[in-house]
């Protein structure tokens, strides 16, 4: 299963080097920096490897590797990778911050530099970018790596350039336009208490009741405050991160189905049939079989 995460979530202090604007850093799973967290900064962000759920503000989508992301100024985000619980991914993630008055300070000065304003705007709703020009964003984030600090500001001029010049079917919005994010410590600390007891619990018992009392609410309040500050119910959460985890293990191991269902938390096979079939589309042997397993 997922492997937990420790630490309590709050505002991330991003400190770039000494006499730059730009922080370029790539770091693998988990790690201290793979929890739900904010930051004023703006943030490119591109996956290498594994798939699970990343949660953006309101909104929660499954990922895979060659995702890419930009993420805006103190909008809440994670992504939460389908992992054995020893497991570890090195170099999972791939990142370019930049606090975003730096770049509006070059749209007032160079009105040649308004469709940065655009972007800007888009990412507090976070943008997925999708086909090509997901792959452009890509490769030029990659190839900062061993560049220098002024090749690196051409790098991220070169990826708004890329959100900016998109194709309507190759970009989307990930949080709904009314989501206003609260980013206080308590609440980021409670949603990760949560995401931590999910993944540490997977394939046993979880109770909506417990968790509550691990943050200290109860559970109605709870369950709004987690749909309110999510976007997605919390049994629903569950019900997607267990179903992930089975298409791994039907995919990656020769188990026999019903191991893998008791695994995953499902202790009746018509209820884990049926929630498999909800998310995926196929029965669990399908998928399996869609594989060549």
């Amino acid at each position: 299963m997922p492997a937990s995460m420790s630490g309590n979530g709050q505002l991330e202090v991003i400190v770039p080097d000494y006499n730059t604007s730009i922080r370029w850093i790539e770091h693998g799973y988990p790690c201290n920096l793979t929890k739900w967290h904010y930051h004023p900064e703006v943030e490119f962000h591109l996956i290498r490897k594994s798939t699970g759920y990343m949660m953006v503000g309101d909104g929660l989508i499954p990922f895979e590797p060659g995702q890419f992301t930009l993420i805006g100024s103190n909008v809440p985000h994670h992504w939460i990778s389908n992992i054995d619980a020893d497991e570890v991914l090195d170099e999972r993630d791939v990142a370019c911050q930049i606090h975003p008055n730096k770049l509006a300070s070059l749209v007032r000065l160079f009105p040649e530099a308004a469709p940065i304003h655009t972007v800007l705007e888009r990412s507090r709703h976070g943008i997925l970018l999708k086909g090509g020009s997901a792959a452009r964003a890509a490769e030029l984030l990659e190839s900062a790596k061993d560049h220098s600090p002024y090749q690196r500001l051409i790098d991220v001029l070169s990826l708004l350039q890329v959100f900016a010049l998109a194709p309507d079917d190759e970009w989307e919005t990930i949080v709904t336009p009314s989501f206003a994010p609260d980013t206080g410590s308590d609440v980021s600390e409670r949603i990760n208490t949560t995401l931590a007891y999910i993944n540490a619990n997977l394939g046993g018992d979880i109770s909506l009741d417990d968790i509550a009392d691990r943050v200290a609410m109860n559970p109605a309040a709870f369950s709004r405050f987690f749909h309110q500050t999510t976007g997605i119910n919390f049994s629903d959460l569950v019900s997607r991160l267990r179903i992930s985890h089975a298409c791994k293990l039907l995919v990656t191991t020769s188990q026999p189905i019903s191991r893998i269902r008791t695994a995953c938390g499902y202790r009746n096979a018509s209820n884990f049939n049926r929630r498999f079939l909800e998310e995926i589309g196929m029965t669990p042997s399908a998928y399996r079989g869609s594989y060549g397993k």
